[in-house]
C-alpha cells in the first residue's frame, strides 16, 4: 500500500467528520432559531393581549398579578433555556476535542473506537439539544396559557 493510498482514506474520513460536524452545527442553529421564534411570538401575542384589556384599573390588576406570577416563571424558563446554551456550547466543544483527538491516535484500532465514538456523540448531541429546547418551549407556552387563563377574557367583542 503506498502513501498516497493510506492518505485517501483519512481525508475521506476527515471529510465525512466534518460534513457530520457542520450538520450538526446546523441542527444546532435551527434550535436556537426556533427557540428564539417562539419567543418572539409569545411576546407579539403577550403586547396583543396587554392591548385588549377593557380598563386601566383591570390592566393594573393583571399588571400586578402578572409581577407576581409570571415574571418569576419568565425567568426560570430563561434561566432553563440559557442553561440548554450553555450546554450545547459544551458538547461542541467536546466534539472538537474528539475531532482532535481521532488525529492523536496511536493505532488503527484506537482511531477506529475514536471515530466511532465521535460519530455516535455527533449524532446523539442535536437529538439531546433539540429535545431540550422543545421542552423548554413547551413550558413557555404553558406558563403564558396559565397566565392568560388567569387574566380572564382578553377580548371584548
Amino acid at each position: 500500500m503506498s502513501a498516497t493510498d493510506t492518505r485517501n482514506p483519512t481525508a475521506a474520513t476527515s471529510e465525512t467528520i466534518n460534513e457530520l460536524f457542520h450538520e450538526t452545527m446546523r441542527g444546532y442553529e435551527k434550535a436556537l432559531k426556533s427557540g428564539i421564534q417562539l419567543q418572539e411570538e409569545s411576546a407579539n401575542l403577550w403586547r396583543e393581549l396587554l392591548t385588549k384589556l377593557a380598563s386601566p384599573k383591570e390592566l393594573q390588576a393583571k399588571f400586578e398579578s402578572m409581577t407576581a406570577d409570571a415574571f418569576p416563571e419568565a425567568r426560570e424558563r430563561i434561566e432553563a433555556f440559557l442553561e440548554t446554551c450553555t450546554r450545547m456550547s459544551k458538547q461542541t466543544i467536546d466534539l472538537f476535542e474528539k475531532r482532535l483527538g481521532v488525529y492523536q491516535a496511536t493505532s488503527v484500532s484506537d482511531a477506529q473506537r475514536r471515530v466511532h465514538d465521535l460519530i455516535e456523540s455527533s449524532l446523539a448531541a442535536p437529538w439531546v439539544n433539540v429535545h431540550s429546547a422543545l421542552n423548554t418551549n413547551a413550558k413557555i407556552i404553558a406558563s403564558w396559557k396559565a397566565l392568560a387563563d388567569r387574566c380572564g377574557p382578553a377580548v371584548k367583542q
